[in-house]
């Protein structure tokens, strides 16, 4: 009983250890340090670059970018961008 338990959490480690770069797919992840977030529509905020499903900041100090919730203004210390994203200030 024990060794099964065992043997089932091995192949979850396994699994876990495994199975990320898969899934990671749709999602955006940091790349050599700069920032990256999905793609809303076609166009990418200030300081981004598209690149398939998701904007790439150009320079590791870009500042950063989040989605824009539909019908609210972005909150203090932040602009919005291409209608879809804000922009913080630093």
């Amino acid at each position: 009983m024990i060794l099964r338990r065992l043997a089932g959490l091995h192949a979850l480690a396994l699994a876990l250890t495994v199975a990320p770069p898969a899934l990671a797919g749709p999602y955006c992840t940091l790349v050599n340090g700069r920032d990256q977030i999905a793609k809303a529509g076609s166009v990418c905020p200030v300081g981004y670059l598209a690149s398939g499903s998701c904007c790439v900041a150009l320079h590791v100090d870009t500042p950063r970018a989040f989605a824009r919730l539909p019908g609210r203004s972005c909150p203090t210390g932040s602009f919005a961008s291409a209608s879809s994203y804000c922009v913080s200030l630093r």
